[in-house]
């Protein structure tokens, strides 16, 4: 089997669970996930001007067409900004995907750069939230 790059995997899996637009916020720590769906294409991206509304443009796509919505953003605070479209997900029970980056596992809980526990800070508003610890585990997660 040949190999293929983790985040094109993911957006591999994401289009296969009917996944054909994003919308989102790039930054440093979530570039490699924009670059594979520039590479691998078929998701659509609308950038946002705020993460916030990126989680209310994803929440509302999913209200309106019944399809999951999906939101980006990158680390620290882009996640903190996406935490009031996931209440509002949550409250009504709508199926969204938030996808942020992350500072190296290492830098959490030690004030580094944009190195927020984003996962602790979801797991309130979310059915599940969870941080990826190796690639492999990626495909799985997305699923």
């Amino acid at each position: 089997m040949p190999k293929m790059p983790v985040m094109n995997a993911v957006v591999e899996v994401l289009k296969s669970e009917g996944v054909d637009i994003a919308f989102g916020c790039p930054g440093a720590a979530i570039l490699p996930l924009y670059k594979a769906m520039e590479e691998v294409g078929g998701i659509e991206h609308l950038i946002v001007r705020h993460e916030e509304g990126g989680t209310h443009m994803a929440d509302g796509w999913a209200r309106t067409t019944g399809k999951v919505g999906v939101a980006i953003g990158t680390s620290g605070p882009a996640g903190t900004n996406m935490i009031t479209g996931l209440y509002t997900a949550i409250a009504d029970s709508i199926p969204m995907i938030v996808i942020t980056g992350q500072a190296a596992t290492s830098k959490l809980h030690q004030e580094a750069f944009q190195a927020v526990d984003i996962v602790e800070i979801a797991k309130p508003v979310t059915k599940w939230a969870v941080q990826a610890k190796e690639a492999a585990q990626l495909p799985w997660i997305f699923r």
